[in-house]
Order: C-alpha cells, then structure tokens, then sequence
C-alpha cells in the first residue's frame, strides 16, 4: 500500500513545488488521487477542459495531435500545470505509452491549499513566472532561429530564382535566334513549294496541250468519252488519238495508257510514251496495233537506256485501231484488257502478260493483235488501272474488274455522255471520304454501223 509521505520526495523533486513550504506539500500529498493505464489508453483528449495536474509516478506518456506523437512525459515528470490555474481546453491528446500510475491533483483542492497559505500561493507565483520568462526567452530565440532560417531559404530562392531568370533570359535569346531561323526556312520553303507547284502546273499545262483534243476525237467518233481524273496535278495515265486517210485506207487509232508511276515522274513518262506513239504511228505510218506496241516497247527500252541501267519504269496500255474499210477492230494490249458489248452480251479481250518497257528477259517481247468485226453495234471501253483498283465502298474494298465490267454492261443502252455521268457518278459515290490512290482514265465508243461506215 502507498501511502502519502511515499509522494513527498516526488513533489519535492518536482520544480514546479520546488518553493513549496513541507506542511503544504504534506497536505498535497494527502490529496493526490492514484490513477492506473494500460499502454495506449488515451489519458486525455484534445479539446476536453483541463482542470488537474498529472504526475507520472511509473511508466511513460506520450502527447500527440492524432497520430502524430510530439512529445513524451517519464517518471517524475508532470503534465497539465496550466489548468490548475485556468481551466482552457487541452491543447494536444496524452496517452499511456506503456502501463503505467499517474498521481492527480485537482484545480479545487489546488486551490483551498493555495487560498489558505500565501507562502505556497508566492511560491507557485514566482514558479510560474520564472517559466513563463523561459518560455518566452525560448520562444524569442525560437523567432529569431526562425527569421534566420527564413532570411536565408529567401536568399537562397532570390539566388535560385535569379539564376532561372538568366536562363529564361538566356532560352529566349535562344528560341528567338531559333524562331527567326525556322521562319525564314518557312518563308524559304514557302518560296520553293510555291516555285514547285507553279512548275507542276504549267508541267500540266504542257501534258494538256499534248493530249488530243476531245472535240478532234468527238468529229472522228461522236458517240464516245473520256473520263479522265488524274491523282495529282500531274497524271501517269494519258490518252492518245490519230485518224488517218488516204485514197484507200481510213483507220482510226485511240489508247489508253498508264505509265509507271503518277505525278511528276508519271507525267515525264507520258511525254516519252506520247512522243514514241507520234513517231511510229504518224511518222513511220505502222497502224497494226500489235506492231505499234512492239515499236514502243523498243523506243521506251532505247530511250531510257534500260539495257545498261536498273531503270525498270515503262507502261501499260490498251491500243485500238478502227478499220473502216474493213469493219474491223483491231486490239492488242499490254497488260490490259479491251471491253465490247454487242447484242447485250459482255466480253472482254485481254492484253499479253507484258509490259511495254521495263525489265526483258526474253530475247523478243511480241505483242499480238486480235479483231473484232463491228458490222453491228458495238460498244468497247479501253482503260487504265486505277478505276477498278480504288478503294472505297463501305467496307473499304477495291472497285474490282466485275463492278467495272457490270457498270458498263447495265448502262451500255445510254448515250456516251450519259454513261460517262454514271461512271463518273458512280466512283465519286465509291471513293466517298477517302483518298483517291492512283490515276483513272476511261475511254468508251459505241459505234453503229449505219451511222458510222
């Protein structure tokens, strides 16, 4: 059993009694509760008003905002001395670090003992005034560590952010220099490209005035189109028109060529072609369509020097030459196909599996002519590649040759230029939102004989 006078070598220890007279702390003693904790009991809690003085008679107390511990309070030490005097609201939780006995005193029996001695009351005065002079010494030098530190993270951050303002200066001297140097490539590239575009125009200009003149070919076969949609300002895919008379010929010669490539270097490739055709069908009067290919196949390998080069570029074509006086119609191709339809049935001749121009591994490429006789109304269709290749449609599918081929069949009964309008219609509707990928040329005549011969 603990009795009172066990209490007094701890209060007398404690400086808060330091100038506390014995009867008086005799008389405390006799009036500390003894109280019990097991570890992590909460003592008190932040907020509830302080009325006692504890003190730690075995164990150990921890304070804490939550769970964040600041402090801890041993043996022999005391909490709460303020709310024996002024009963505020606890600034911060206590609870028993481990298990432990506290010792308290009340704020009323604090009283009655400090009412009825004025020794005691003088003493706990001076006490309290001494720890309030500490705390505001401590506090005061709390400030002034406080100010330092301040007064130098502010210099570090004036130095810090001055260093960044130079290099802000530095990157924008920097970026400007940059922002000057790319406008001028922009106003450089601007330049070219406008350089550029206008060359591949008037080079489109050139490409139109070698092209026959549609009203030339209207006068020749007046039922008849061209449906023409190059990729680019520039086209890889050209037709070619001649009429020729004499006293005992009138043969009329029209194709549909595609050379490789589009744009600028189809367009190049179109000249070679168009000058050749000149060459052999005007100049050296060859108008079997076989032969004029196998001419321009030699004319391209000699004038692209593909016998001592890599150069593999060439083109293909479909080439007709109509025989008045014989009523005939003569194809050969190479690689593409010629389309005719009479008495309503569709037939289609294709073009020898070779190339004019390009790689030749064979010791002579020949190209064969085939006849058609056109006694009775015929309609045939020459082309390039590109309308029935061409994606589109609602799964982003190629046209095919037999959408190509029932296009033509379900609308052959029309004029030319009515069929044109549905060709044309018909891809503007197949393409939709995506991009055209290759040039397109169409050629249809429909000759009747009783027109016609």
């Amino acid at each position: 059993m603990i009795s009172a006078k066990d209490f007094l070598p701890i209060l007398r220890g404690l400086e808060f009694f330091s100038e506390t007279p014995e009867p008086s702390l005799l008389e405390i003693a006799n009036i500390l509760q003894m109280e019990s904790y097991t570890k992590n009991q909460k003592i008190i809690e932040q907020g509830e008003p302080g009325t006692c003085l504890y003190i730690v008679y075995s164990g150990r107390v921890f304070v804490h905002f939550g769970e964040h511990k600041v402090a801890e309070v041993g043996e022999k030490q005391t909490f709460g001395e303020f709310s024996l005097l002024n009963s505020e609201p606890r600034n911060a939780s206590i609870s028993a670090f481990e298990d432990c006995v506290l010792l308290r005193l009340e704020q009323v029996d604090f009283y009655r003992i400090m009412g009825s001695n004025n020794q005691f009351m003088r003493g706990i005065i001076r006490i309290l005034i001494r720890r309030l002079g500490e705390q505001n010494s401590e506090l005061i030098e709390t400030l002034k560590r406080r100010e330092a530190e301040l007064t130098r993270l502010v210099a570090e951050r004036t130095s810090e952010l001055e260093f960044a303002m130079k290099e802000i200066q530095e990157q924008k001297v920097v970026l400007e220099k940059s922002y000057e140097e790319i406008l001028n490539q922009k106003l450089e590239i601007e330049e070219k490209n406008q350089n550029i575009t206008e060359s591949i125009r008037y080079a489109h200009n050139i490409q139109l005035s070698i092209l026959p003149n549609e009203n030339t070919i209207k006068s020749a076969l007046p039922n008849s189109f061209i449906y023409f949609k190059p990729r680019d300002v520039v086209s890889g895919d050209f037709y070619w028109f001649y009429e020729f008379k004499d006293a005992d010929e009138s043969k009329i010669v029209i194709a549909a060529i595609d050379c490789t490539g589009h744009g600028v270097p189809g367009a190049l490739m179109s000249m070679i072609g168009n000058g050749l055709l000149n060459d052999i069908v005007k100049v050296r009067r060859i108008l079997d369509p076989g032969l004029i290919l196998n001419e321009l196949h030699k004319g391209v390998r000699v004038a692209l020097n593909q016998e001592q080069t890599d150069l593999r570029d060439g083109m293909d074509m479909a080439l007709c030459v109509i025989d008045r006086s014989s009523r005939q119609l003569q194809f050969a191709g190479a690689m593409n196909s010629i389309f005719y339809i009479q008495n309503d049935s569709l037939n289609e001749i294709k073009g020898n599996r070779k190339s004019i121009g390009g790689m030749q591994s064979e010791e002579m490429r020949v190209f064969s002519t085939s006849t058609i006789d056109i006694d009775k109304t015929t309609s045939f269709y020459i082309c390039s590649d590109g309308y029935f290749h061409q994606f589109g449609g609602e799964f982003n599918k190629k046209f095919s040759t037999k959408k190509f081929k029932d296009l033509l069949l379900e609308n052959h009964s029309l004029e030319m230029s009515s069929q044109k309008i549905k060709i044309q219609d018909t891809m503007t509707e197949w393409i939709g939102s995506t991009n055209q990928i290759d040039d397109m040329l169409v050629i249809g005549v429909k000759l009747e004989p009783e027109l016609f011969f």
